[in-house]
Formats: C-alpha cells, sequence, structure tokens
C-alpha cells in the first residue's frame, strides 16, 4: 500500500513538472486527470493551448467558472490564472510555447499578418472563459494540427524544425481570427494596455531600425516623443532604449542558437550598423561572444 502511494506520489509529480515547466520553446504532452486531480489555482511563464480529448467538468479562469467538454479548447497567457475541476475522467492535451517562438516565426515570415496581429493573440488577458472556438470547421483543423505537431516533436525527422514551424504558424493563424472575433464581439479596447501593446511593437519590429525610432513609435500610439521614454520607464522600470537593446539581444540569442544564419547575417536581422558593434553590444548584455552561442550548439 505505501508503495502504491510512493508511486503515485512519483507520477503526480512527474506530471507537474510536465505541466508547469518549460525547456523549449514549443512542447506538447498528454495528461489524464481523475475527480482527485486536486491541483490548486495557478499561473504559467509559458503560453498554453490546452484541448480537451475526453471529459467534462468546471475550468476555473480568472474570475469565470465555467463547463467544459470533449472538443473544447482554451488558450491560456501568462496572465492568466486557471484550475481545472474535474467532473467525468478527463484526458488533456496541452500545447506549450513561449513568446520566443512567435518572435522566431516572425523573423523568419516574410507575412505582415505576424507584424500587425500578434497582440491580438496573445499579450492579452483572457476576458472570455469559454472554449476559443466556435467555428466546427476551424475546431477540427485545430485538433489536426495539434495531433500534427505532436507527432513531429515525438518523432523528428529531417526538416522537423521547418515543418513545425510552418505548422504553428498555421494553427496560429486559425487561434487569431477566432480570437480576434470573440475580442471584437466582447467589446474589448486594445489599447487599454498600452504600455504591453508598446512593448508587443517593439519585439515584433525590433529589426527594422525605422520603425523602432522615438518619433515613429510616438506616433504609432499617439504619444509625444518626449513622453514615450518616460511611458515605458513608469510601467516597465527599464528605459525604452534598454528594452530595445535587451529585445534584440534576445532574438539574437536564439538565432545564434537554433538559425544557420552567420554573426554578420544576424547582426543585419537584428538591426546593428555592423558585426563589429554587433559583437561589441552583445557581450555587454549576454556576458559571452556571439560565436561561443554558435559552437556550443
Amino acid at each position: 500500500m505505501l508503495l502504491y502511494k510512493y508511486i503515485v506520489y512519483l507520477y503526480k509529480n512527474i506530471l507537474m513538472t510536465q505541466r508547469f515547466y518549460i525547456t523549449k520553446n514549443l512542447d506538447v504532452f498528454e495528461f489524464d486527470a481523475e475527480k482527485e486531480w486536486g491541483y490548486p489555482r495557478h499561473k504559467h511563464h509559458f503560453f498554453e493551448l490546452t484541448f480537451v480529448l475526453k471529459g467534462s467538468g468546471k475550468h476555473v479562469l480568472n474570475e469565470s467558472v465555467i463547463d467544459y467538454k470533449e472538443g473544447d479548447l482554451f488558450f491560456l497567457t501568462p496572465k492568466d490564472e486557471h484550475e481545472f475541476i474535474i467532473g467525468e475522467p478527463t484526458r488533456f492535451g496541452v500545447l506549450k510555447f513561449t513568446e520566443q517562438m512567435f518572435l522566431e516565426k516572425a523573423t523568419f515570415s516574410t507575412s505582415t499578418y505576424w507584424r500587425k496581429n500578434l497582440e491580438a493573440v496573445i499579450f492579452h488577458q483572457n476576458i472570455v472563459a469559454k472554449s476559443v472556438i466556435s467555428c466546427k470547421t476551424d475546431k477540427e483543423q485545430l485538433f489536426r494540427l495539434y495531433h500534427l505537431i505532436k507527432s513531429e516533436l515525438h518523432s523528428p525527422l529531417t526538416y522537423s524544425r521547418n515543418v513545425l514551424s510552418e505548422l504553428f504558424g498555421a494553427l496560429l493563424i486559425i487561434l487569431s481570427r477566432n480570437l480576434k472575433s470573440t475580442l471584437k464581439n466582447s467589446g474589448h479596447v486594445y489599447d487599454k494596455n498600452k504600455v504591453d501593446l508598446i512593448l508587443t511593437y517593439i519585439r515584433q519590429n525590433v529589426q527594422n531600425k525605422e520603425l523602432i525610432k522615438v518619433d515613429v513609435i510616438a506616433e504609432t500610439f499617439h504619444l509625444s516623443p518626449n513622453y514615450v521614454g518616460i511611458f515605458v520607464k513608469k510601467h516597465t522600470g527599464i528605459s525604452l532604449q534598454r528594452y530595445i537593446m535587451e529585445t534584440k539581444i534576445k532574438m539574437a540569442e536564439s538565432l545564434l542558437k537554433q538559425s544557420s544564419l552567420s554573426i554578420g547575417e544576424i547582426a543585419e536581422k537584428t538591426g546593428f550598423t555592423d558585426s563589429s558593434h554587433f559583437n561589441k553590444t552583445f557581450k555587454k548584455y549576454a556576458g559571452k561572444n556571439p560565436s561561443e552561442y554558435q559552437t556550443s550548439k
């Protein structure tokens, strides 16, 4: 009996680790939950799509409580707090991803969609607790994409990273159009969290030095050029220029680790004037030379 309880304890801890932590930019796992599930309300530091593969119960999301059932899909951001109260034994499929996955997709994509609409998908706390997909066709497509991503992650083949990027992109486009429709119908105003939108804009456009000039940001968000820096510093605790530079360095780190681009190409893509300036600045912020990241891949 004690051995059984210990095995159950270990199993729950393994699930807890998988459930609440992420070691890759994109990951998938599935788990079963009984009525004794008992995990309290919590937040994640990543983004999550939770697919209800079977079962039913209640979903507590922020200040709302709704019923869930097989076929429902919930989108969670790091700003959301939630809990599942199990009714009938439930199997969940969870697709977890970091903000960096969006940045990577935006960097390599030629589509302006990613440049203009990312904030509609990921940078707002949920205001609607229900399943995010109401269109039957879109729901079927998203569940298919979930299984394709899961298969590619678990059995990677040649060009798996490229395949995953395209599948993820398709998933986000379908999700985005549903979320934007939901937000529009609920009367949500995007500029309530203006500082979040400014930071999102910077992350999306950080490789284009013209678009992240103070006067351009000010015009885009209807602020005085003299006030933009003050506004960002007031709400984030760091200066506008420092945030821009830290964002460039984070993007450069990802490209150094995950792409085949040369240091010169990465310097150009992240908006540096030349490789020398990039090397010097990168070491100042990251504590290492760019070449050290490439050799450690």
